[in-house]
């Protein structure tokens, strides 16, 4: 997980309420110095009102239209803060407006009486949200890594510093985004006290591989009243990596396997690619060899025991990836690279849970290089693999000369790729040289070719 400051990533929006609002200020001053309105009943005072009221919501108008369109003006101060006007608060305002023109054209006083303690209630309301959301802050804690297809939590922390005043009816909105999703979670905190601080959590299901980035985040709030909501934006980003989708080998690529292991019974380590492991210790049996006696077990227990060890045939596994791809992929080929990456990140890991420690090695060529062995750890593969993208420039002959400096002794070399018919080709080319044809390189070269049928044959998902 990293945190970084990504302003210039803040999605654009154009507020309409700013516009809004500045047309109906630059409005209010045009139609006052046409007819002269206010001047002509209220005097001089009453057109200083009027016009200062037309000067702060056009400028408050401008100020929103810039903040959306700019946001990274945010990072000082011009965007941080956002004002939105639900439906109930412009039919709210709308009454006002009406009661107020009504007490001025029928010179009411008990009409002005109304409209002023509704625009008490409606500052009112506005003033406490401002309040409320002053001196808080929002944290995020998530996960740096995910599978793709599990669920997995996102916590987060809404913090108020304020010593004398709680905080009400919090919804913190964050969005996701990534170059396939935008997806947007609410989390909402009913109260936060003074000098404290409240957890809460939503789910998230990831179905694409890749570079997922979280924020930015607002903090918005229209309590008491529901008038007005005013928000905080925080431009807090974090990303996370989603791995490749882990599904489960099917028994048609499992029989394609030699056996795994076979059990024996034998004292010393036969040398070759099989490597003899110790399994138990058992009871003496006629027939068995006695230099598998094992001398101390046998005088503790006073009787004999047979050390029995178990006979590992599992070769060391080469993984090639071919990450080539056409000028304008189809919708199925994309689709197959998708179940491809899967397939390599299912066949890796189970290698490495099933075979004993037999080394693996893994090989990709794409928009970039992975080189990889089993000595290093499985998380650096995976975090390729979750970035990984195909390349038209794509070189099999790079694939292969990589590959070469893994294939020693009995390897099963695995290749998965596109264009199976040049590929082979150009293995058939490579294998005139004579390091190549030294070495057995094409001896156990089993190609799988990259489409969902081929595939689907060995990959299964629950």
């Amino acid at each position: 997980m990293s945190e970084q400051n990504t302003d210039d990533r803040l999605p654009r929006t154009f507020s309409t309420q700013g516009l809004a609002a500045m047309m109906c200020g630059l409005g209010l001053a045009a139609f006052e110095m046409r007819y002269q309105f206010m001047l002509m009943r209220l005097g001089l005072g009453g057109r200083i009102v009027v016009m200062l009221l037309a000067a702060s919501l056009s400028i408050w108008g401008l100020k929103e239209v810039i903040a959306g369109l700019f946001p990274s003006l945010g990072h000082h101060g011009l965007a941080r803060h956002r004002f939105n006007w639900p439906m109930s608060g412009r039919i709210y305002a709308v009454i006002m407006m009406v009661l107020f023109i009504g007490s001025m054209l029928g010179r009411s006083n008990t009409l002005l009486m109304i409209f002023c303690m509704l625009a008490a209630a409606f500052v009112l309301n506005g003033w406490m949200s401002f309040t409320m959301l002053r001196y808080i802050d929002v944290d995020r804690s998530l996960p740096p890594r995910v599978m793709a297809g599990e669920p997995s939590s996102v916590e987060l922390t809404l913090r108020n510093r304020k010593s004398w005043l709680s905080i009400w009816v919090m919804t913190v909105h964050d969005q996701i985004r990534h170059h396939a999703d935008h997806l947007v979670a609410d989390v909402l905190f009913l109260r936060v006290g003074p000098s404290s601080e409240r957890s809460g959590h939503y789910r998230m299901l990831l179905n694409e591989r890749g570079r997922y980035l979280f924020g930015p985040m607002q903090v918005n709030t229209r309590f008491p009243l529901g008038l007005v909501e005013r928000g905080l934006n925080l431009a807090k980003t974090d990303t996370i990596l989603v791995y490749p989708r882990v599904g489960r080998l099917t028994p048609g690529w499992r029989n394609q396997l030699p056996s795994a292991t076979e059990l024996m019974q034998q004292a010393v380590s036969r040398g070759g690619p099989f490597n003899d492991e110790f399994h138990k210790l058992r009871e003496y049996r006629v027939g068995d060899d006695l230099r598998a006696v094992h001398w101390r077990t046998t005088a503790r227990r006073n009787e004999l025991m047979i050390r029995e060890f178990q006979e590992s045939r599992d070769r060391q596994l080469l993984f090639l990836l071919d990450g080539y791809h056409r000028g304008s992929p189809t919708h199925d080929e994309r689709n197959a690279m998708e179940l491809a990456l899967s397939f390599a990140t299912t066949v890796c890991i189970d290698h490495l849970h099933n075979s004993r420690e037999s080394p693996l090695a893994f090989a990709a060529v794409g928009e970039q290089q992975i080189a990889w062995e089993s000595r290093q750890p499985v998380e650096s593969l995976l975090d390729s693999l979750a970035v990984f993208e195909p390349s038209m420039d794509a070189d099999p002959k790079a694939l292969l000369a990589a590959a070469m400096d893994f294939n020693v002794g009995a390897t099963r070399t695995i290749l998965v790729t596109p264009r199976p018919v040049s590929i082979g080709k150009t293995l058939a080319e490579m294998s005139t040289r004579d390091e190549l044809g030294r070495r057995g390189f094409l001896q156990g070269v089993q190609i799988v070719s990259m489409t969902e049928a081929d595939l689907g044959r060995f990959i299964m998902f629950e």
